[in-house]
């Protein structure tokens, strides 16, 4: 039997699949199950998958003849032979030691699911990759490393957002499924319900173990996202809501949460979408009949939560336009940074996160206008960053005279600075940025 068996639901994915599945067919745990259940591709997913599946007999692809992400996911629960079940999305790639660390914990500590933790990242056309690490599913760092009672705990429904960054035992999902909706959007947010309700004995870790990709595809502006989310949290409530009142308010809170998600994304697009006006105001209506049933009280949350639900129930506009308060500063610092560069090209003065930040941003929004870097870190000097050379400031501002120079480094802006003009580089060729570290950046 094997230890793990990793499911793989897929559609359409051609561009992202075989970082994805060498990830998983790398890993050090061998004894491993994998199931890529296809939903029809038509881009040439399906030929890479049976490609790797002619080199490795642990892969097994399912076809599914639903175009349903739960759907193809109970499809690989029901066929895993596996004693825990992991869930690879076909977009993303994970650690060499994600399962053997997961597991071993797992078995260990005889847990009926363990998560780890994870990094966003984004990747250009030509393949550069930046990540923003720090991701958990356990906001609380004491829960971190302990066996915990899921089912005691309700503030978890607000903590955990991710199937796909653990391992469940198989016996402890034998009746709990994800909802068979058509698409791929909050199916999983019932299957997540279910398991923190009913999980005795579970574990959260610090270790960064997968790395989800962030696109500016559909599913990041997807205008039906409201719809979903009363889909989902129906069915939820039709199967599975616990009559406990505490897992009631935590039902609630986190469809008002996940409800405000959607207004953050709404303003990253930049503009208010009227066509979701009747789905708004049905989240509304769900809000504020648990409230008047006594299974949501809005004083539980959070000051500023208890706000924006105030507004949701008078006028959700003013989230969307707080929102767009917030993010649109960061958005004008993007634009001033692209502005800068132009039609022109630049070095960047600075190897370290925010250089790295920087370059990965201007690769993904104006590709190849990067140089150089420099930094005057000597150990540095005739290295390279993404196959692009970094030099010494001397010699990077001989040979790029004509180059704009960003400033990488905001609290030795002014040194630096100083240091470029008596280099010859001019003041109007000289800019200062400090990074606002967004993910949404990418995507807009």
């Amino acid at each position: 039997m094997p230890k793990v068996t990793v499911i793989m639901p897929s559609l359409n994915v051609r561009k992202y699949i075989r970082p994805c599945i060498e990830s998983v067919l790398s890993q050090r745990l061998k004894e491993i199950e994998i199931l890529a259940i296809d939903a029809g591709s038509t881009d040439g997913t399906l030929e890479i998958l049976e490609e790797y599946a002619g080199d490795d007999e642990r892969l097994r692809i399912i076809q599914s003849d639903k175009k349903s992400y739960g759907y193809q996911v109970n499809l690989g629960i029901e066929s895993a032979e596996g004693e825990y079940i992991g869930i690879v999305e076909t977009d993303d790639i994970i650690s060499p030691n994600m399962y053997e660390r997961l597991y071993q914990i797992a078995v260990t500590q005889n847990l009926e699911y363990v998560k780890g933790g994870f990094a966003q990242f984004v990747e250009s056309e030509s393949g550069l990759q930046w990540r923003q690490s720090g991701g958990r599913c356990a906001s609380d760092a004491d829960l971190l490393g302990k066996c915990i009672s899921p089912r005691n705990m309700p503030e978890l429904a607000i903590q955990d957002y991710y199937i796909w960054a653990g391992i469940y035992r198989k016996d402890f999902l034998k009746d709990i499924r994800l909802s068979e909706t058509p698409g791929a959007a909050f199916q999983d947010i019932g299957f997540i319900y279910q398991v923190l309700s009913k999980a005795e004995r579970a574990m959260y870790i610090a270790d960064e173990l997968y790395y989800y990709r962030q696109t500016n595809g559909n599913s990041s502006f997807n205008k039906n996202g409201f719809r979903y989310l009363i889909e989902e949290y129906k069915n939820i409530r039709k199967i599975s809501l616990r009559k406990s009142d505490i897992w009631r308010q935590a039902y609630y809170e986190r469809l008002f949460r996940q409800t405000v998600g959607r207004f953050q994304r709404m303003a990253v697009s930049g503009r208010y979408w009227e066509e979701t006006e009747d789905d708004i105001r049905a989240l509304r209506n769900m809000l504020r009949k648990a409230e008047m049933d006594g299974d949501f009280t809005p004083d539980k949350l959070d000051e500023v939560n208890r706000k924006i639900y105030h507004e949701l129930q008078n006028d959700s506009r003013i989230i969307f336009e707080n929102e767009c308060r917030v993010f649109e500063p960061k958005v004008k610092k993007l634009q001033a940074l692209r502005n800068f560069v132009g039609d022109g090209d630049a070095v960047i003065f600075g190897c370290g996160k925010y250089g790295r930040y920087i370059y990965a941003l201007l690769e993904s929004h104006m590709p190849e206008r990067i140089k150089a870097f420099c930094d005057n870190d000597m150990s540095l000097w005739n290295t390279s960053i993404q196959d692009i050379q970094v030099y010494k400031p001397e010699e990077a501002a001989e040979r790029y005279r004509n180059c704009g120079y960003i400033i990488a480094n905001a609290k030795s802006a002014e040194v630096i600075k100083e240091q470029l003009l008596k280099l010859g580089i001019t003041e109007s060729r000289i800019f200062v940025y400090q990074p606002d570290f967004d993910v949404r950046l990418f995507l807009i």
